[in-house]
């Protein structure tokens, strides 16, 4: 993990404009059941959110993994 990696809510919204700020604080409150808590790093009362783990947790939802292209 670097420091490049570390993003604030609202910077993590930013990056990824598909997710609305309201729908990320969802993901903290429920990280224990939803496994958003990996993504997670509590310094006081401050989160952030470390965007690699972000990025696995997200992949990790979709419903079928990644197809290889065909070579025709």
């Amino acid at each position: 993990m670097n420091g490049e990696n570390i993003l604030t809510i609202d910077q993590l919204v930013m990056a990824f404009p598909a997710f609305g700020e309201k729908t990320i604080r969802w993901w903290i409150y429920n990280g224990a059941r939803n496994g958003f808590e990996a993504c997670l790093i509590r310094i006081g009362s401050r989160i952030y959110i470390d965007r690699e783990r972000f990025i696995m947790w997200v992949e990790k939802h979709r419903p079928v993994a990644d197809v290889a292209e065909s070579t025709e």
